[in-house]
């Protein structure tokens, strides 16, 4: 899962729209991302450079037993991945 506060306006759009190419958005600024080791990477140094010291991203590795437990209250459904991912 990766998650953002941004302040800034035309950073916020594109780190989502970075984002948007490695995961589905499940909330205004969260994702949900199944990723490579080398995918990871990427994404991580392609983000890095876009943030202010006053930004945050904070990236929260979930197992496929952890993702089975999460519960959904309201909208959205479960995306579907392979049995691994990072959320």
């Amino acid at each position: 899962m990766v998650a953002y506060d941004i302040s800034d306006d035309r950073i916020r759009r594109q780190v989502c729209n970075i984002l948007k190419n490695y995961g589905i958005r499940v909330q205004y600024s969260v994702f949900e991302c199944h990723l490579t080791t080398a995918e990871k990477l990427e994404l991580h140094v392609r983000l890095r450079d876009l943030l202010a010291k006053s930004d945050s991203l904070r990236w929260y590795p979930l197992c496929s037993w952890c993702r089975e437990k999460t519960i959904i209250q309201g909208l959205g459904l479960r995306p579907e991945f392979p049995e691994f991912h990072l959320l």
